[in-house]
């Protein structure tokens, strides 16, 4: 088991413990266990030899015995016996934003509510109003929630699909004779979207050797389930609960297929009409001179997908682009801008250390940024009113300035060091320390950790104070959305966009596959406004710092260029635009 599955089952544990009304002493052993076992930076299967785990802070002797248990054998006798107790709706009732183990046990012992489904009956029913602790707001809330949990748990990370899907395609590939010609991903995997449904697969095969081939897909060990086989498509669901539907086609017929099951649905619909009013007709086997029959003698031969648009006339839309946002008529009139690339990042801001909450060293991160390639990392800690992190008081931010100091002195020429912060947005959209503490460092991300449920109005102004503070160098995770599990909060994007602008103020985008925030649907118009957006993987130990590639996926489908990414630049250029925001907004002051 992974550690962040291990440290999963320590939390359901504490979960259950606190539902059936246990010590809180035990609860919080359990809690705290989970929280240092999600930040450890090594294996805790490489940790497991003698005495290895009795070691880590929180972890004694019967956790690690516990641990063991769970890498050995991949299942906990503690855990189980605890499930086994109470029902298991109630457990996950608890999923629910807003819902915490006592309010979940508190509607099983009055209403024996034990399920989604039979709280969002009761809600209906309005059988919680008189209950203690379920006022209008709450039950109104909870109902939210119910809803939001009906689509999350229906969608999967696109970084967990992706995986999924190339573990999958690996084990396609990986076989003694060649069954297949290519197999490609398809669907909004492809596209890159922040979540997926299903992942879609497409496969060239021979007609001799389909069947052999169909047995090898459905004879994966990750299987739970074979939805439906045919002809040409075949449906399973994947032991972790995601779909997968492959398309069978032909060698000649790849393209198209591919084609049409990237999508999206909008894209593929707007280029079908355009192309009929040409005399063209599309689909999944090809591209056809519209002459009332789909036969060869009317088909349009292309090898790829650059041939495939360029028959009307088209430049090459990007996966990315594909989702009927305007790509089309660019398209056309070859206005489909060179997309910003994984290669073209620099450097990266937003590294945490062990100063705060991060899991590896200062050094550490930097040696790792230098191994990456990159030319320049921005360390940026939290700041002092972030007590959940550790934050930095003043004393600890002056120290770990001076180690920076000397890192930069002893990797001169080799990788730069910026000195930064992540601030605290304050609730009036202040920021932690005072001017000259802030003055000491090269830039600043300011964010919001905490009241999310502000009004509208008031957050956005909260946040738009924080961008006129002449010590802010970018907004870091403008919405604080966590993908699947919690809505961003009300604010208003366009107006915060606007006035990053006016102040020259630089927008995050958050690349933790959690997060992709700022949303990429904005984007286009952070860009429209000349906005640079700082794609920053909020790295929280060596190995979340690949995270950066998931940003690049975002701005890609935002339409970012590489001149719209504040670290496709120079650490020279950097520093320079660093400065430029600070002297402006001073001046504006």
């Amino acid at each position: 088991m992974t550690n962040s599955e291990i440290a999963r089952v320590f939390e359901q544990i504490a979960e259950i413990l606190e539902i059936k009304g246990e010590n809180p002493f035990k609860i919080r052993a359990y809690l705290n266990a989970s929280r240092v076992i999600n930040q450890l930076g090594e294996s805790l299967s490489d940790m497991s030899g003698e005495n290895g785990l009795i070691n880590i802070p929180g972890i004694g002797k019967d956790l690690s015995l516990k641990i063991k248990e769970l890498i050995k054998t991949g299942h906990l006798a503690y855990y189980d016996e605890l499930a086994g107790s109470i029902p298991q709706g109630v457990l996950e009732l608890i999923k629910l934003r807003g819902l915490g183990p006592k309010k979940a046990n508190m509607l099983y012992e009055n209403f024996h509510i034990k399920s989604i489904d039979g709280l969002y009956n009761a809600i209906l029913s309005n059988k919680l109003t008189k209950m203690h602790g379920f006022g209008e707001k709450t039950i109104e809330n909870l109902k939210e929630s119910i809803e939001e949990y009906r689509i999350f748990s229906q969608r999967f990370l696109y970084v967990f699909a992706q995986e999924e899907a190339s573990a999958f395609i690996d084990y396609l590939k990986n076989m003694p004779y060649k069954l297949a010609g290519v197999i490609a991903i398809a669907g909004s995997l492809r596209r890159k979207m922040e979540t997926v449904g299903d992942i879609d697969i497409v496969a060239s095969v021979k007609e001799k050797d389909k069947q052999a081939f169909t047995e090898r897909f459905v004879n994966y060990d990750k299987v739970l389930r074979i939805e439906s086989t045919g002809e040409t498509k075949i449906s399973v669901i994947l032991k972790s609960g995601i779909h997968v539907d492959l398309r069978i086609v032909q060698d000649e017929d790849f393209v198209y297929a591919l084609h049409h099951f990237t999508g999206s649905k909008l894209h593929n619909e707007e280029l079908r009409t355009l192309v009929k009013k040409d005399g063209y007709k599309i689909n999944e086997y090809g591209i056809f001179r519209d002459r009332g029959i789909d036969n060869a003698s009317n088909k349009v031969k292309v090898a790829n997908e650059i041939e495939f648009y360029n028959v009307f006339g088209m430049q090459f839309i990007p996966p990315e682009l594909r989702e009927g946002t305007g790509e089309i008529d660019a398209a056309l009139s070859r206005g489909i801008p060179e997309l910003a690339s994984e290669k073209d990042l620099q450097g990266i801001f937003h590294v945490h250390t062990t100063y705060t909450d991060g899991k590896d060293s200062l050094e550490d991160m930097v040696k790792a940024s230098l191994k990456n390639g990159y030319k320049y990392v921005g360390i940026s800690d939290h700041s002092v009113s972030a007590h959940y992190a550790n934050g930095l008081d003043r004393s600890n931010l002056g120290s770990q300035i001076e180690y920076i100091d000397r890192l930069n002195d002893k990797y001169k020429g080799k990788i730069k060091i910026f000195k930064g912060i992540e601030s605290d947005i304050l609730a009036d959209g202040g920021l932690d320390y005072d001017d000259e503490t802030l003055s000491m460092l090269d830039f600043v991300i300011a964010s919001v950790h905490s009241k999310f449920n502000m009004p509208e109005a008031q957050m956005t102004e909260r946040i738009i104070n924080a961008v006129k503070n002449p010590y802010t160098t970018m907004i870091g995770h403008l919405t604080g959305r966590l993908l699947l599990e919690r809505k961003g909060y009300a604010v208003n994007v366009s107006k915060i966009l606007d006035y990053a602008s006016k102040y020259r103020t630089i927008i995050e985008l958050n690349a933790n596959p959690k997060r992709l925030d700022i949303d990429w649907r904005h984007i286009k118009e952070a860009v429209s406004k000349s906005v640079l957006i700082a794609i920053n993987p909020d790295a929280h130990n060596v190995s979340s710092i690949y995270f950066a590639g998931y940003g690049v996926n975002a701005a890609r489908k935002g339409w970012a260029k590489k001149a719209d990414i504040l670290n496709a630049r120079s650490a020279g250029e950097v520093m320079k635009i660093f400065k430029g925001i600070r002297d402006y907004k001073l001046k504006l002051r």
